[in-house]
């Protein structure tokens, strides 16, 4: 459906959507996409799926077909490209540039009156980075819109989340022959931060004088801070040559939820802040955290100049005013883009499709994976996508621990920031009824007393103000397990995060004791810590979109990060300029800063270039959350960042790298969904017969991942030499094939002078026994070599990727397709196991019809009081069925219904919620009972729609018209074979559905659905 599903554009005239499907079932497209929570998962106040509905109803980015400033090479009479060149950025003031604009601005005022929507809607337009528009339309207007030529989608607003100091030393910036003394600082680089927006008078952005000039940004960038009638805080503020600008971008925002705290670009969360001060703060800037002088902090790239962009708020970020900041910042030449926002994976939204642009412009983005770990294929949109860098959350070597000691003696170390507290009288708030120390639920006095807390539901420093506003000295905030990373923040009252152990002790205590229980907090105080250990909340692979790209791609810093803050946040003790909080948010700016060294080192490195040099430095002395086993590459993707050092074999001097750009990415794009595209025939078949790798794992980037191997493949990676000197350097490649699998290249050595490329051909073949459905990872480096070939010794240079491989049985496609009352259908095998195999033929069965009609739901959700005749059920006996099919079609433009299945048990099975009334919904091996299909009515006019409903059961049970007339009867690893099927006697005319299952004695392999028409 066009508000949820529709995709974006990639490309003059071509559409993408893409879906993570279920494993069991096929559908049109998913719901609205979920959000992730900006740190952990409880530091912001949650928004419900209600709340968010309501925010988002009625709200639309409209995408149009022609390309943004950014992708324009030609074709418009009397206009000039814009399309910048490498490296470079857009010429905003080029009179080729304003015309352009102004042709899109004139082409989408064109769709809009046709459309018949008043200007009056429109709340914002983007031209850099994405054509098209954000509006407040009704149905009728978004349907009008969506049928105009030059529109490509109409897409529904919606809702997503935001998600150092001795930084420098940890990451190994400060030595005297690392990168701040050899001058790479971030000089002249410009790093957009689209956030929460900023603090300006914060030290870390003070211009002291010695900054340049800003070179390549556009003119009269606005500052716009002292904008909120009747706020004092709200100071004016004049921008300087450090912090350049400062953009309020919170046109849906207002629009919806209204002007808060600040109707300006200043920061009333300190997200922003500590993001854009972690990525580019000044250098040596005193820290003081709640009366505690900590140090001096500095930011990764501390002379790089900032911009800020405000594009959320206290309840989360609209997708279009988050399409609006990237657009934006790509207009004003920002040469780095940290974002630390994100929600779940799912279709390309308009601010993947932005970034996408983004990295055609040149600009190096870094992204945050997201905090719903540790458990797999977590990483969230846009981090899953391979244009920007994700960025994994593990410990700094650095801790701000605290600790809890009892009337008994027993002591209890956590992690602290706050000031310290005498022995005081203890008590549990379980013991009150508010074990969570909700906000406004403590009905008894608590004053002078130490209370314990659970950590849950709310945001931690709520829990600290709820004991505050009770009359609380301190508080022990326990976790719900041991291996949760513990965490620092700007508590109300003195405070200590411990263990589940500690905290279940410490609870123990206050019942044997009662009255006479106390407890004695430590401040807070800088201490060594185990560094390198994954966040257990730093979300992981494999990739939800395809498990043919690892993501995260490296990790970086992300616990207990000290940077800058806002002195009135929404949460959290007030008055402070600094503090020290944890997330994915936390370690993507100081990938964010490490890219503005390499801009600057190397102003003509592409995007995937500089990503590559990060990746292959990265070290794998990471350990998962527990501190002792080894991290693999779903927990930190390449390694933990490298920069240490400027040398040969430094993340400056990578000698390799794995390039690729905007063509590479289209082919990517044909691999996770051709149908995504609108001829996908022409357009990937073009790009495949230019040599641009269509499936995913062939995608040239510095890590190689097949989600599903059988027996073997073989990808190409092309390398180019960025090393400095003349001379032409060989480099051999070594590889640690992962458990189960052989690994050749060919060519194993390669020689390459100075920008010269090589490709070379990977193959990973399944070895017998390999552990199926299982990842195993491995790597390949390429080691530089110095000698004679017959002396040859290793050079400086380890150019080192991540591998990860998971074996299946057998690779066959999932559906076929033939007509004809007789016929025959070829099912292609390829397999991964050595063994007997037998292949078996259910059906066919012909289409099953079912009438019914359904009115218009007033409030276009389902399942909700108002639904009426907008909704409408069929139920079904499924009964030992091998497949169960329900499809939808209802031929009428303006007609838009959704199908729905619910299981036996209760439970949504599945949906589809295509654009229009084209619904298809497939289960595989479902289990007995009644399935109830509902239909919905998201679009009808007004009027009740009539439609047929048709359904398929194929039986696991065979014996029907479709047989097996020839098939193996046994496996060999890497071997291909053919499965022929036929079938006699298919009504003419009528659509008919079987299956071919292939089995492993009494295993079932996998289905191939065999689609005829007869």
């Amino acid at each position: 459906m066009s508000r949820r599903t529709m995709a974006a554009l990639v490309a003059a005239s071509v559409a993408v959507v893409g879906a993570a499907l279920p494993a069991t079932a096929e559908v049109g497209a998913t719901s609205a996409p979920a959000t992730t929570p900006p740190m952990a998962a409880d530091d912001r106040t949650a928004v419900t799926p209600a709340q968010e509905q309501r925010l988002v109803q009625n709200r639309y980015v409209v995408l149009m077909k022609a390309d943004p400033v950014v992708g324009y090479e030609g074709g418009v009479p009397g206009i000039a490209p814009t399309k910048p060149s490498g490296g470079e950025g857009v010429d905003t003031g080029s009179a080729s540039v304003r015309e352009y604009v102004q042709h899109l601005k004139e082409q989408r005022k064109e769709s809009r009156k046709a459309a018949a929507v008043p200007e009056a809607a429109v709340e914002a337009e983007y031209s850099f980075a994405v054509n098209g528009f954000a509006a407040e339309l009704t149905e009728e207007q978004a349907q009008r819109l969506a049928k105009q030529e030059g529109v490509l989608a109409v897409r529904a607003d919606t809702l997503q989340q935001p998600q150092t100091d001795a930084s420098g030393e940890f990451l190994g910036l400060t030595g005297p022959d690392d990168a701040w003394a050899e001058g790479y600082t971030g000089e002249g680089v410009v790093v957009g931060v689209i956030d929460t927006g900023i603090w300006p008078e914060h030290p870390s952005f003070a211009d002291d004088g010695t900054y340049p000039d800003p070179v390549g940004v556009a003119e009269g960038i606005p500052c716009e801070f002292g904008t909120t009638p009747g706020n004092e805080d709200d100071a004016a503020f004049e921008c300087n040559n450090k912090l350049l600008g400062a953009r309020d971008m919170r046109a849906a925002y207002n629009s919806v939820v209204g002007p808060e705290l600040y109707d300006s670009a200043r920061d009333a969360d300190g997200h922003g802040t500590h993001v854009a001060s972690t990525a580019a703060g000044n250098a040596g800037v005193q820290a003081e955290v709640l009366g505690s002088q900590i140090g001096a902090v500095s930011g990764v790239a501390p002379r790089a100049q900032v911009l800020a962009y405000k594009v959320c708020g206290d309840l989360g970020c609209f997708t279009s005013d988050l399409a609006g900041g990237i657009d934006q910042a790509v207009a004003d030449g920002v040469d780095v883009i940290n974002y630390s926002i994100g929600g779940g994976a799912g279709p390309v939204g308009p601010d993947d499709l932005a970034f996408l642009f983004a990295n055609a412009a040149g600009i190096f983005v870094a992204t945050s994976a997201g905090n719903d770990g540790p458990a797999p294929g977590t990483v969230g949109s846009p981090a899953v996508f391979p244009w920007l860098t994700s960025v994994g959350a593990s410990t700094h070597d650095r801790g701000f621990a605290g600790s809890v000691t009892l009337g008994d003696g027993r002591t209890f170390e956590g992690a602290s920031i706050t000031g310290g507290l005498e022995a005081t009288r203890v008590v549990d708030a379980a013991d009150y009824g508010n074990e969570l120390c909700l906000l406004d639920t403590f009905e008894a006095d608590l004053s002078g007393t130490v209370v314990l807390c659970k950590r849950g539901q709310i945001a931690r420093v709520e829990k600290s103000q709820a004991v505050f506003e009770a009359g609380g000295a301190g508080m022990v905030l326990y976790d719900v397990s041991d291996d949760a990373a513990l965490v620092t923040d700007n508590h109300w009252v003195p405070s200590v995060h411990v263990n589940l152990s500690a905290g279940q002790a410490v609870k123990a205590y206050v019942d044997a004791e009662g009255e006479a229980a106390t407890a004695a907090i430590t401040g807070g105080e800088t201490v060594a810590a185990q560094g390198s250990v994954m966040a257990d909340f730093s979300s992981r692979g494999p990739n939800a979109v395809t498990a043919d790209v690892i993501v995260p791609d490296v990790t970086a810093p992300g616990v207990n990060i000290l940077a800058g803050h806002t002195p009135t946040p929404t949460l959290g003790a007030p008055g402070q300029l600094f503090q020290s909080i944890s997330g994915t948010s936390m370690s993507s700016p100081h990938v964010a800063g490490l890219f503005a060294l390499l801009k600057q080192a190397h102003p003509d490195w592409s995007p995937a270039a500089a990503k590559s040099a990060i990746m292959t430095t990265a070290r794998q002395d990471v350990v998962k959350e527990d501190g002792v086993t080894p991290a693999d590459p779903f927990d930190m993707g390449a390694g933990h960042v490298e920069p240490s050092g400027t040398d040969k074999g430094s993340v400056f001097q990578p000698g390799l790298v794995y390039d690729a750009g905007f063509t590479e990415y289209l082919g990517f794009l044909c691999g996770i969904e051709a149908d995504v595209f609108a001829d996908p025939a022409a357009t990937c078949g073009r790009l495949a017969s230019n040599g641009v790798p269509t499936d995913p794992s062939g995608l040239n980037l510095a890590s190689i991942a097949i989600g599903e191997l059988a027996g073997s493949q073989t990808i190409t990676r092309t390398i180019t030499n960025v090393t400095e000197e003349n001379a032409a350097t060989t480099y051999r490649a070594s590889v640690q094939a992962p458990e189960g699998f052989d690994v050749t290249v060919s060519p194993s050595q390669v020689t390459l002078r100075r920008g010269e490329s090589a490709t070379v051909e990977i193959t990973v073949t399944t070895l017998e026994g390999a552990p199926e459905g299982e990842f195993s990872f491995g790597s390949l480096t390429w080691q530089s070599m110095r000698g004679s070939a017959k002396n040859a010794k290793a050079g400086p240079y380890e150019v080192r990727s991540p591998i990860a491989v998971r074996a299946v049985a057998i690779d066959t496609p999932p559906v076929v397709s033939g007509t004809g009352t007789d016929g025959s259908v070829t099912v292609p095998v390829v397999f991964g196991y050595e063994g007997a195999y037998a292949a078996s033929a259910h059906g066919l069965v012909p289409a099953t019809v079912t009438a019914g009609s359904v009115g218009q739901d007033p409030d276009q959700t389902p399942f909700t009081p108002d639904d009426g005749a907008g909704i409408t059920a069929h139920t079904f006996e499924v009964t030992e069925a091998a497949v169960a099919r329900w499809r939808l079609v209802e031929g009428t433009a303006d007609t838009d219904l959704d199908v729905f299945v619910v299981g036996p048990d209760g439970e949504q099975v599945a949906t589809s919620t295509n654009g229009g009334t084209n619904e298809l919904v497939t289960l595989t091996t479902p289990a007995s009972g009644t399935y109830t299909v509902y239909i919905h009515g998201w679009q009808t006019g007004g009027t009740s729609i009539a439609y047929d409903l048709e359904s398929w059961f194929v039986p696991l049970a065979t014996g029907g018209s479709l047989e097996i007339t020839s098939a193996p009867t046994e496996a060999t690893i890497a071997a291909s074979a053919d499965v022929v099927a036929s079938w006699t006697g298919a009504a003419a005319g009528v659509d008919h559905l079987g299956a071919v299952a292939h089995s492993r004695g009494d295993e079932l392999l996998g289905l191939t659905l065999v689609e005829v028409t007869g």
